[in-house]
């Protein structure tokens, strides 16, 4: 019955999510232009008239005169056309079983409305107008009306969603009908493993590298099976490592180990080589099985496992070993072991040869993708079978987050009519914290294989997107879908379509950013004119000139006139700062760039480093210190001098702590040190103390230091 003068958007989402059993109805209708204008100038005058009485009276009114000012700025938009007026009615309906709890609901209701500022009134004695007013039927028999604007009645709209859900650790989906985003973390539904099931062009593809991004930059390992090279650049673009199963390349051994103890790798073998050879009867089975392990004998593989590192053999060893079982068989085993000879010599000596080499490849990185688009269709699902075995048991001693993405599974499913190797991997991933994701075409390829039945039973998320009529009875039959979902996904645009997670269902439209985009986009009309582009950048380079900086940013002392003005620039964005200073030996002022030690005025670091730069044409062995010890010690001849530069702040502050450096530095160097003042007024004053030069004369000291040296060391003269 009463609303708040103001609400801002969504203000109805409290009672929205508020648990319990209810209906809202909401009933909008337009009020007509001509009878709006005449009803509030109407009211307006009234008002008008009202504040007037009230002004003779000398009462105020502050409700009347708000009240005013609402109706006149309303007046105001309507006449400008930028507002309209609507007629609401808000009715909510509280459901129960039983009489107390829906007492108990209704005050809930009535609480938060009260929160709200809206004033609740329940229409006693008309109870079933009520009902029908709250029902689907666009009766508003109560008529309990309120009139509203246009801007405020958008704060009704849109109604957020109740399954508004973020995972920590998610990634984003994208956004549901009601443009809430969905963040979910895949690794923490009853399994990781995932399905998408679409047509050819619906965007499937761009959804699954959007997921891979997304998943890579919230530190999960991707390895990808990647059968149309549509892969490749997105592992570039993040540094991931790409690997080209190819005739004339890389291959697996299908003999190898691959990381199996020998009795999984048997089992697994059984598995594979009905992928290679087709169908195998029992009789198949128990020969291929008597070969493989004779096969393995020979290389000195067996149950030890310390032999499990041997060199494990090829498959022409494997087909050595049947022609030899063939030759002891009798004649009514000859032609069993005739038909598997005949379908493994494909692999040996005829079409397919290239499989019989040694692994040649290993990898180490956070995104990998298996590129098997160079190899012959016939031969794609063994590969496939392959990798998936290689990477599975490559991953099951590590325990972080990882996906498994497998595009085009129906090459795999198609062809493995024993589902017990992919329904180990599907049920196990988990354990390894592995999630595995497979996109395939069409719902008859995962119903057709008991395989597919596993994957199908196992996934805990699939994304719909955009069916064909003569698959869609299928679908919906499969996955239990509504009529509503069954023709949205038959008239879903690109990018659009259902997520199914657990056993909810929202409809869903993938959204990506320009960056995103243009990493993942599969348009070839996008990628031809990124290419262009490309061809333009990089065709005919064009430089202005050669820039080539050798300084070394570690000598913290460069005089600024022999510098470029790249190098100033170089140096400066590495902490340097521009000084200028007079030389030793005296002169014009020049400018440097120095970078002063913690605590170091540029003064006192300029002079160390001059004086140290001077010191240096005479001897190599220099060093600077920063601490209790002289700021320079130099070695001549045999015998090591020390140099204190100071720039006069302990004489005037602490002549008893400089008194006491000077007997020190006797101590250790009588009659070998020496003070550097930077400023000549005080060197009669630190000559009371010790020995004292300044910039001008300690160049000639330092010569006559080195002289001395040297004449000492000439022997003398016969």
């Amino acid at each position: 019955m009463g609303y708040p003068r103001l609400v801002e958007p969504g203000f109805l989402d409290k009672i929205i999510t508020t648990n319990g059993d209810f209906d809202i109805s909401l009933h909008i209708e337009p009020f007509p232009i001509e009878a709006t204008m005449v009803m509030l100038n109407k009211e307006l005058q009234k008002q008008r008239a009202d504040l007037y009485a009230a002004q003779l009276k000398g009462t105020l009114n502050p409700s009347l005169e708000i009240k005013y000012a609402d109706t006149r700025t309303v007046l105001e938009n309507l006449q400008k056309g930028t507002e309209k007026l609507f007629n609401i009615s808000l009715y909510i309906n509280c459901k129960s079983n039983t009489q107390d709890e829906l007492n108990l609901i209704t005050k809930k209701v009535e609480s938060e409305l009260n929160g709200l500022m809206i004033i609740p009134k329940r229409p006693l004695f008309r109870m079933g107008q009520g009902i029908k007013s709250t029902i689907p039927l666009s009766i508003n028999e109560l008529g309990i009306k309120r009139n509203i604007t246009t801007k405020p009645l958008s704060a009704f709209f849109p109604f957020t969603s109740q399954f508004l859900q973020i995972d920590e650790k998610g990634v984003w989906f994208g956004l549901n009908k009601n443009d809430v985003p969905i963040i979910r973390d895949i690794f923490s539904l009853t399994n990781p493993n995932g399905l998408i099931l679409a047509t050819s062009g619906s965007g499937k593809s761009y959804f699954a590298k959007l997921n891979i991004s997304r998943h890579l930059l919230n530190g999960t390992r991707v390895i990808v099976i990647d059968p149309q090279t549509e892969y490749s650049e997105l592992c570039r673009k993040f540094n991931g490592q790409v690997i080209n199963i190819s005739r004339a390349n890389l291959v697996i051994n299908p003999l190898d180990l691959m990381g199996h103890d020998y009795a999984e790798k048997r089992l697994s073998l059984i598995d594979l080589m009905k992928v290679m050879l087709g169908e195998l009867s029992d009789i198949q089975k128990a020969d291929l099985d008597k070969a493989i392990t004779l096969t393995y004998d020979r290389k000195g593989i067996t149950n030890n496992p310390e032999t499990w590192s041997n060199k494990p053999p090829i498959l022409k060893d494997l087909l050595n070993e049947l022609e030899s079982l063939g030759r002891k068989a009798t004649v009514i085993e000859k032609p069993t072991y005739q038909s598997l000879i005949n379908r493994l010599s494909m692999y040996v000596d005829g079409v397919f040869s290239f499989l019989n080499r040694h692994t040649k490849f290993d990898f180490d990185n956070y995104f990998v993708c298996f590129n098997i688009g160079d190899m012959p269709k016939q031969v794609k699902p063994v590969i496939m079978f392959l990798i998936l075995d290689y990477v599975y048991m490559k991953m099951k001693s590590d325990k972080e987050r990882k996906l498994l993405v497998i595009d085009e599974a129906w090459s795999l499913l198609a062809r493995t009519e024993d589902s017990s190797y992919i329904f180990e991997i599907v049920k196990t991933c988990r354990k390894f914290n592995m999630g595995l994701l497979l996109i395939t075409q069409d719902v008859a390829d995962l119903l057709s294989s008991e395989a597919g039945n596993a994957v199908l039973a196992n996934s805990s998320y699939t994304l719909l997107m955009r069916q064909k009529p003569a698959v869609i009875e299928n679908v919906s039959r499969t996955f239990h879908l509504s009529y509503a979902e069954r023709d949205k996904l038959l008239t879903s645009g690109l990018g659009e379509g259902i997520l199914l997670i657990e056993n909810e269902h929202t409809e869903l439209k993938i959204i990506s950013s320009k960056e995103e985009h243009d990493i993942i986009t599969t348009n070839p009309d996008e990628i031809l004119i990124k290419e262009k582009e490309s061809n333009k950048k990089d065709a005919i380079p064009k430089y202005e000139k050669e820039v080539s900086i050798k300084l070394d940013i570690q000598k913290g002392f460069h005089n600024k006139a022999g510098l470029t003005p790249e190098e100033i620039q170089f140096l400066l964005s590495h902490e340097y700062i521009i000084s200028s200073h007079v030389g030793l030996g005296g002169g014009q002022r020049k400018d440097y760039l120095l970078k002063p030690r913690a605590n170091e005025s540029a003064q006192h670091f300029f002079l160390v480093k001059a004086i140290e730069d001077y010191i240096m044409q005479f001897t190599s062995q220099v060093e600077l210190f920063n601490s209790v010890k002289p700021d320079i010690v130099f070695t001549a001849g045999r015998k090591e001098y020390a140099v204190e530069i100071e720039t006069g702040t302990t004489y005037d502050s602490d002549k008893r702590k400089l008194a006491a450096k000077a007997s020190l530095l006797s101590k250790y160097y009588p009659d070998r040190w020496f003070f550097v003042v930077t400023k000549s007024e005080y060197a009669y004053k630190y000559k009371e103390i010790g020995k004292t030069y300044t910039r001008k004369n300690i160049e000639q000291a330092i010569r006559e230091i080195f002289r001395n040296v040297h004449s000492a060391q000439k022997p003398p003269k016969k």
